[in-house]
């Protein structure tokens, strides 16, 4: 007989893989034509080859007869020593100049080479890799992404060369620029709710753990934290973000975020399913994958990765098995909430599984198949943590039971439970509002972030509009801001950015205006119920802070002007807040020009 938890649980499954088939059912791209497709998949137009000892160059390639044609799958040859080598003639048949984006979407590759021949010259070559620092790639992306260009009536001839200890896997997408940012901005959003569960469960985990003692809790989160931390690292998002200029840890960081996973999985099942009384053979192997683990994560600094991930790729597999087979034999022998750790498990296995498969080039790569590991990883962490629930509820109501003598211990109890819960709810509370702050606040100068900046600029020319009076927004940037970073680093620039970024929040008039960084060395601001004058008060009065402040950072001072432009509008009716940024930047612009550490006001006749 099911349960109301029971129910709920299999309406969610249900859904999950409603969406699953769904993602599966998605069509195939017609035929190419790069001036009318704004994404362009080109398995169907590649040629391959392989060079075994990873010698030749683009000269010697481009003289063998022996390309073959892929079969219309994402390039995938599993691990391999070898380098490989694509090629894709790409033409533009119009009458006018095109630009694309090239992007090969598989961020782990260790050194992959572009080369874009135009009439059999050499126009353009890149060399991109996670072995690279990610400063150096000329489009700033987790993907490996070069820009193309082309004249009228041109072709391009565009070979890559990939070499990488990691599987070879080259899916070579051909993008309109517009198209690529949309669906940039499509997966970004995606993948940060990912990780925004990843997070969330977590620290609201992590707080059970310090509430309740309870150490399971704490293995859990090491093992959400882990899975968080190698699903940043497959998909890219931990080298852009996490540790840009480490190369030499992008390899590492995958085998002993794996190790981690394998080694949290371990402690958190053994002490989950109890298995010391369940099985001694269960728990022999829990220990062995525990060890094998943690002395796999320290030979991550001495052996390759291929070496060690032919190793980890079984006992992941292995460790996945064992565990359902614990979950079950666990559920069979009466465990209440084991049920509910073998349906976990059943989705980390399909998807570790099916992850595993396409990467030794078993199985195609494709959305379904790159992405299996994180679909099932979080069903899987949403399903151990209701797991948990229903095990603290359940030893709860046996405390329960074990203290009922008296009605008084009963009530205390119940009290204590009660204040707990709201401690709890208080916690997360203000959790929410903390994590509600930091995403709208940058982190470096403390002001507001775009994203805040847009929705209050919003919010603010509705209620010019309604009252009728004018308001003010203005566009600041630091003048020579790039050579103080070439030459100083960027700690001396991001000190720079700090002070300021103070300055202008020290020149707020009230609670109504809004600062906020706008990007890079430029910040933003809105003046409400302000007119040009007032406006001109409050932006002069910065400019000279700037200029008379200084900045010592490792022994060198340094000053800095600043240039702005402010839009003043008395009648918001036809305006938007896109249209006063663009004449406020306009006014910025003018300043700029005009010799800079000036403040120039928007007049529609300006050029």
């Amino acid at each position: 007989m099911l349960t109301v938890h029971g129910i709920r649980l299999t309406n969610i499954v249900a859904l999950l893989v409603l969406a699953v088939c769904a993602i599966m059912a998605a069509p195939a791209s017609g035929s190419p034509d790069i001036r009318e497709h704004h994404r362009l998949p080109l398995e169907n137009e590649l040629q391959f080859l392989e060079d075994p000892g990873g010698s030749q160059d683009l000269k010697d390639v481009r003289g063998r007869n022996d390309w073959r044609h892929l079969d219309g799958h994402t390039f995938n040859r599993g691990y391999s020593d070898s380098a490989w080598w694509l090629r894709v003639r790409l033409a533009n048949d119009g009458t006018t100049d095109l630009e694309r984006f090239l992007s090969i979407g598989y961020p782990v590759l260790g050194d992959v080479r572009v080369y874009a021949l135009a009439e059999g010259q050499l126009r353009n070559s890149w060399q991109l890799g996670h072995d690279y620092p990610y400063s150096q790639r000329p489009v700033d992306h987790r993907f490996f992404v070069v820009p193309l260009e082309w004249a009228p009536k041109e072709t391009l001839d565009v070979y890559v060369r990939v070499r990488t200890d990691s599987s070879v896997q080259v899916p070579v997408t051909l993008w309109d620029r517009e198209t690529f940012r949309s669906h940039d901005i499509s997966a970004n959003t995606l993948q940060g709710i990912y990780f925004g569960a990843f997070l969330v469960i977590g620290v609201y985990n992590l707080l059970l753990f310090f509430a309740l003692g309870e150490r399971n809790y704490l293995y859990y989160v090491g093992f959400v934290f882990s899975i968080a931390l190698l699903m940043a690292s497959l998909t890219g998002y931990g080298f852009r973000y996490l540790w840009p200029g480490a190369t030499e840890w992008n390899d590492q960081a995958i085998l002993i975020f794996i190790c981690g996973a394998l080694g949290f999985a371990g402690l958190f099942t053994r002490r989950f399913l109890e298995l010391s009384r369940l099985s001694t053979g269960l728990n022999g192997f829990a220990l062995l994958v525990i060890i094998v683990s943690g002395i796999c994560a320290v030979l991550s600094f001495f052996l390759s990765y291929f070496v060690l991930i032919s190793v980890l790729i079984p006992l992941v597999v292995l460790g996945c098995i064992m565990a359902f087979a614990g979950g079950v034999y666990a559920w069979y022998r009466g465990q209440i909430t084991a049920k509910y750790y073998v349906m976990a498990w059943s989705f980390v296995l399909a998807g570790g599984a099916i992850l595993a498969l396409s990467k030794g080039g078993v199985l195609p790569s494709n959305f379904f198949t790159d992405h299996a590991a994180q679909l099932g990883s979080i069903i899987e962490v949403v399903l151990l943590s209701f797991a948990l629930a229903q095990r603290i509820n359940v030893e709860r109501q046996l405390r329960y039971q074990a203290q009922s003598e008296t009605l008084e211990t009963a009530r205390r109890l119940n009290r204590e439970l009660e204040d707990r819960v709201r401690e709890r709810t208080q916690e997360l509370e203000e959790l929410n509002q903390r994590l509600n702050e930091l995403s709208v606040t940058d982190g470096l100068t403390g002001l507001r972030n775009r994203r805040f900046l847009d929705a209050q600029l919003r919010q603010e020319v509705e209620r010019a509009r309604r009252t009728g009076r004018s308001m003010a927004v203005a566009m600041l940037d630091i003048d020579h801001f790039k050579p103080v970073n070439d030459t100083y680093g960027h700690q001396t620039g991001d000190e720079c950015l700090k002070m300021v970024g103070e300055i202008i929040h020290a020149n707020l008039r009230s609670p109504q205006d809004t600062a906020a960084r706008y990007g890079g060395e430029e910040f933003a601001m809105i003046l409400p119920e302000t007119d040009e004058e007032g406006a001109m008060r409050v932006l002069e009065r910065i400019r000279q802070e700037v200029a008379a402040a200084s900045v010592s950072y490792d022994g060198v001072t340094l000053r800095m002007t600043l240039s702005g432009g402010v839009t003043i509008r008395r009648d918001a009716e036809a305006v938007t807040p896109e249209q006063l940024l663009a004449e406020a930047d306009g006014a910025l612009y003018r300043a700029k020009s005009g010799g800079r550490d000036q403040v120039c006001v928007y007049r529609p006749h300006a050029s």
